[in-house]
């Protein structure tokens, strides 16, 4: 995975477990991405009043995902299930 803004790219992020092989994408590990590393990377860029968007895959629309990037974006999320809907098969 990995982010865009106007000013750069913030990743990418491989996802892999302790002894570095690949894991299975899915809520969990997402919802970890983002608290450990896509929100320090926001923070420290001082990229306070952004959006989130996303596609509709099930791991990033998960209960525990679209709750953790409401908390952290309000309004400002473009997902399947969020504020401003992301049109399937875009």
């Amino acid at each position: 995975k990995s982010g865009l803004w106007a000013g750069g790219i913030i990743g990418p992020y491989f996802f892999k477990n302790d002894d570095g092989e690949k894991i299975t994408f899915n809520g969990g590990p997402y919802h970890a991405m983002i608290t450990y590393y896509i929100m320090p990377e926001i923070k420290a860029r001082d990229l306070g009043d952004i959006w989130f968007q996303q596609d509709g895959s099930t791991s990033h629309t998960s209960h525990q995902s679209m709750d953790l990037l409401r908390e952290h974006f309000g309004e400002q999320i473009i997902s399947r299930f969020g504020p401003v809907d992301w049109p399937p098969r875009s």
